[in-house]
């Protein structure tokens, strides 16, 4: 079987009819829609040809941001000073599109920047026509929100500034300054993050971690906020090699211990597409073989492996708490399909 044809075909097949991707069919905890991880997935449908699933998806937000038209302004009417974590959007909806009241930490605004960088993107290559108000709507409310502390990308650390948070909404406002023809505040966070995220010439993990953190990627690959060859990213990319790179599999951070810190599909294809970019084409494909490697008999990929582990001990504390690694992860299948055009046939 194609991986790639395969990765495509479990999307579709998890994705409902109104729109929304769940994040996995079978673990415990990812039965919901992430914007994150949904606007990476639809972006990559899109570039897949996919054009119907993707536009699904971006209809699917645009009605569950008309549902939060009022804690949006609520949100918007606020002095900076007074937002607290409890005025964020949420991370994740439930699949029809309902606010989930659980503990989650759901106080995180880079899924809403990742929405705007792939609405932007799928716009540019379709006649698709934007709900401009709720565009407008998601501009200002990252323009409200993105200096103060939330939770990343991994549902963690809510007092820092986060530097990924906060290249995701430059994406994002960068691409809604040109669905909207306006200004927006994309250039000042850009300036942000190189002027207080950034040590020893490289971007670190956040305002709070001086380390990285693999999602620095994604500020070339692919939201392609800097050149590849500045020396910003090649800093940030080799300390990321050194710290994170095991034979094919990227980890997400040094102190990661979640299932004991494994190795991740999804950043392993991010890493991959850098490499395309700066044309070391023999580490496309060790990343690409170790991907394929990855995929289980019914063409499953998960959303790490359990190789090279950072903390041995806590992979069966994870295991006993929600079970074995959310497998599939449609965010991995995306990843992938970015990556497989690029790749060897």
């Amino acid at each position: 079987m194609n991986l790639y044809e395969e990765s495509i075909r479990i999307i579709k097949k998890n994705q409902t009819e109104t729109g929304s991707y769940v994040a996995s069919p079978s673990f415990s905890q990812y039965g919901f829609c992430w914007l994150r991880d949904s606007s990476f997935i639809a972006e990559a449908m899109a570039e897949a040809g996919e054009y119907e699933s993707a536009g699904r998806y971006f209809r699917w937000v645009e009605n569950v941001l008309v549902k939060n038209k009022e804690a949006i302004s609520r949100t918007l009417q606020k002095d900076r000073s007074d937002i607290t974590l409890q005025d964020f959007l949420p991370t994740r909806y439930t699949l029809t599109g309902e606010r989930n009241n659980d503990n989650w930490e759901n106080a995180q605004s880079d899924g809403y920047g990742t929405y705007l960088w792939a609405l932007g993107k799928f716009v540019e290559k379709t006649d698709y026509k934007i709900n401009r108000e709720m565009v407008e709507l998601v501009c200002r409310y990252l323009e409200k929100v993105w200096k103060h502390p939330c939770y990343d990308a991994w549902e963690e650390e809510k007092d820092a500034l986060h530097t990924s948070t906060l290249i995701s909404i430059a994406a994002g406002l960068k691409a809604g300054a040109k669905m909207l023809d306006r200004e927006t505040a994309w250039k000042e966070i850009k300036c942000f993050i190189e002027e207080e995220c950034v040590t020893e010439g490289r971007l670190r993990k956040s305002t709070l971690n001086s380390g990285v953190d693999s999602s620095l990627i994604w500020g070339v690959c692919p939201y392609k906020l800097w050149e590849v060859q500045t020396p910003l990213v090649r800093n940030t990319i080799s300390k990321i090699e050194e710290d994170l790179f095991f034979e094919g599999g990227l980890k997400r951070y040094c102190e990661d211990s979640y299932f004991g810190g494994g190795s991740w599909i999804l950043l392993s294809a991010s890493l991959a597409l850098y490499y395309q970019e700066t044309g070391q084409e023999e580490k496309v494909g060790l990343i690409e073989r170790w991907i394929e490697s990855q995929a289980d008999a019914e063409m499953n990929l998960p959303e790490q492996v359990s190789e090279h582990l950072l903390f041995d001990d806590y992979y069966e504390e994870w295991l006993n708490k929600w079970g074995k690694i959310a497998n599939p992860l449609l965010w991995s299948h995306a990843n992938y399909i970015k990556l497989r055009p690029y790749g060897s046939n």
